[in-house]
């Protein structure tokens, strides 16, 4: 009996079938227990927040009701108000011409200023408008001068407020000499001096000959009595509505006003709810929905027990500004858990039978599941010891997988058959690579040296005795696209050049070479730097389908009186480090880069090279060197970094530029050829 219950207990611990059944069993098992001690809990939760959540849909409901129908309340107001206010403008319009007939007659000195106002004035006070409607003109000392109305004569207008309780008068005075016109909404003060008074809206405009702002205004009752007529049908029509409405089994919403008087009515058995009070606070219903807070959006929930019913009550309630309105919405708590917990029930019965029927459905699954997994186990254990250079050699239940097992396994199967292809693949492209990327390196090691070789070498001691010249290159990649070069002409000066090919890599290094080449060959037989320019230039532009040029500087120096003649297409000026250490820009475009366009011609400059001076120049490889932080060098730091240099030789100047720019990139990629060339004329 032990030597045959051994292997069965080892191959229940090892095998991967056993383990997903008593992992789906474990789990399920887990679940079911979890489930018994969370689901009282849970349940309730979900289903009491769904309860919940439902009525605060109808609460948000019934607050966009009352929001919708406030607004057409109020645009029935606005629509009022503005018929109104367009009849004042008509008329104001009226008043207007009339006050510029009486201007018209002052300009064409017909009558006196003082005149004309008296007229317009008594034609004012005699204006006889609409009942309740009538004018007046008031001068920027706020004092009324004329009106229909004739207690107004006379009188300061300063202490009347708007509806919003700023100064009449005065805001109607300043808005109206700004914009040319003013509406406001007042209350005059009635004579009883009740604080009441009589609601009107005018309308005010500035009559700029005289400085007079001349009102018309009109009574706002009609306006106010159609509002309030149009509410009290509105909260009629929401009381229909709410006294049909129940939430969950037995609640119920209403609407308290501010003034404690109920626009809809609680249902009669619950009809002195308001006032009962909780056992422990003592407060009443009404008390609790005083404490609301003002309105910004939320609904406020609490809970409230009532002493009659002897049960508690979820009350969620909303401000309504607008219309002075809380909307309540009042539930039974036992209404909102009792589906919850008809709900756990079923939930427990069903679970017990899925628990069931998944052990069933596991053992099956896990056997079906394995099979293949071990098949792709000893494949994948196999495949380190083939040829990975050879062709596949794929075994067929393997390849069979993908069609058998359209799932997880069939498509692991697949993983498996691509990563043998791909990784045959990727070895005998790694292979090729490798030897192709070997074979470039080579090809570009061996243009770098072709690069360098074209480089000129250094003068005879005899021409530096007179001029210290040095230059240096630091290419970007393998092979770069910046120049420099120097010989002597036929008639012995010193020409010198720099430049900057458009591109990188081995296109700027031809580019560079053809460049090298035609400046050399051009020399032969002219010396003129413009002239010089204007031939390669053409040369390069002959054949250039790749629209390729080179920024460049063709210098000549007379060794002997240190005249200095140059043309410079479009490159970086030359920069003179004088004696006394400043610095001086030898500025000056004499035309666009070379190999743009042919047949263009070239400027010539000239400057003299006093002994002890140095004349030098760089490529934008030097200026537009990045730091870490990705600054550039640029031109200021580059010409500071000059000026304050001791007199030096050349080569000691070029060597602590490129010093200082690879100090300031701080071992960031070099992005561009660098190249610098220095010429110190020797002291006599």
């Amino acid at each position: 009996m032990q030597m045959n219950t051994e292997p069965v207990s080892s191959m229940r611990l090892t095998s991967l079938r056993s383990k997903i059944f008593l992992l789906v069993g474990l789990t399920l098992l887990v679940v079911a227990v979890a489930v018994l001690l969370v689901t009282q809990r849970n349940v309730t939760r979900s289903v009491v927040a769904s309860e919940q959540q439902a009525v605060r849909n109808v609460l948000n409901l019934l607050v966009r009701d009352s929001e919708a129908r406030w607004g057409a309340l109020l645009n029935d107001k606005i629509l009022t108000v503005r018929n109104g206010r367009s009849h004042l403008v008509q008329l104001g319009a009226t008043v207007r011409s009339v006050l510029d007939m009486f201007a018209e007659q002052v300009e064409r000195r017909q009558i006196t200023t003082t005149e004309a106002q008296d007229l317009a004035k008594k034609w004012i006070n005699g204006l006889n408008l609409d009942k309740g409607r009538y004018a007046f003109v008031f001068n920027r000392d706020l004092i009324a001068l004329a009106s229909g109305k004739r207690e107004l004569l006379g009188m300061s207008l300063a202490t009347v407020k708007d509806f919003k309780g700023h100064d009449l008068a005065a805001s109607a005075y300043q808005e109206a000499r700004t914009t040319g016109q003013s509406f406001a909404i007042y209350r005059w003060p009635s004579l009883a001096g009740d604080g009441q008074g009589e609601l009107r809206y005018a309308y005010f405009a500035y009559f700029e000959p005289w400085d007079w702002i001349f009102a018309i205004t009109d009574s706002a009752r009609e306006v106010s009595e159609q509002f309030d007529r149009r509410r009290n049908e509105m909260e009629t029509a929401v009381s229909e509505a709410l006294g049909s409405l129940r939430l969950a089994d037995s609640g119920f919403a209403f609407i308290l006003r501010d003034d404690d008087e109920l626009v809809s009515p609680l249902p009669a058995m619950h009809a002195g709810m308001l006032d009962e009070r909780e056992p422990e606070s003592r407060s009443t219903l009404r008390d609790l929905l005083r404490r609301i807070p003002p309105p910004n959006g939320d609904i406020a929930t609490f809970t409230f027990d009532s002493p009659e019913d002897k049960s508690d009550w979820e009350i969620s309630a909303s401000r309504f500004k607008p219309l002075g309105w809380t909307i309540v919405a009042a539930v039974p708590t036992d209404d909102l858990t009792r589906p919850a917990t008809a709900l756990r029930f079923r939930l427990g019965t069903i679970f017990l039978g899925v628990l069931g029927l998944s052990l069933l459905v596991a053992w099956a699954m896990s056997a079906r599941i394995t099979r293949p997994l071990q098949q792709l186990s000893d494949f994948a254990r196999k495949l380190p010891e083939q040829d990975l250079s050879a062709a596949a050699d794929i075994p067929d239940h393997i390849a069979q997988l993908p069609r058998k097992q359209p799932d997880e396994v069939g498509r692991l199967a697949a993983t498996f058959i691509f990563m043998d292809q791909q990784l045959r693949e990727k070895i005998a492209s790694l292979v090729q690579e490798t030897s192709s990327r070997e074979r470039l390196q080579s090809e570009l090691s061996i243009a770098h040296d072709i690069q360098m070789g074209l480089l000129p070498v250094p003068l005879e001691q005899s021409i530096l005795d007179k001029i210290d010249l040095y230059a240096t290159m630091l290419p970007a990649k393998e092979v770069g696209g910046d120049l420099y070069d120097y010989f002597l002409l036929n008639n012995g000066k010193l020409c010198f050049v720099i430049g900057d090919v458009s591109d990188k890599g081995v296109p700027a290094a031809l580019f560079m070479a053809v460049t090298r080449t035609l400046v050399r060959a051009c020399a032969e037989d002219e010396t003129d730097p413009a002239q010089l320019m204007e031939r390669v230039n053409n040369r390069l532009a002959e054949n250039n389908p790749n629209l390729m040029f080179v920024t460049l500087i063709l210098a000549v120096v007379d060794l002997e009186s240190g005249e200095l003649a140059w043309a410079n297409a479009g490159h970086p000026p030359l920069c003179v480090l004088q004696r006394n250490g400043e610095l001086r820009m030898l500025e000056g475009r004499s035309g666009p880069a070379c190999g743009v366009q042919d047949g263009l011609p070239y400027r010539l400059f000239t400057a003299v090279l006093e002994p002890g001076e140095t004349v030098l120049g760089y490529t934008d490889g030097v200026t537009e060197a990045l730091n870490p932080a990705g600054e550039l060098y640029g031109e200021s730091r580059l010409f500071e970094f000059l000026a304050r240099r001791p007199p030096a030789d050349a080569q000691a100047t070029t060597d602590a530029l490129i010093r200082h720019v690879r100090e300031f990139a701080h071992d960031t990629d070099q992005s561009d050829d660098i190249t610098v060339i220095a010429a110190k004329r020797a002291d006599p």
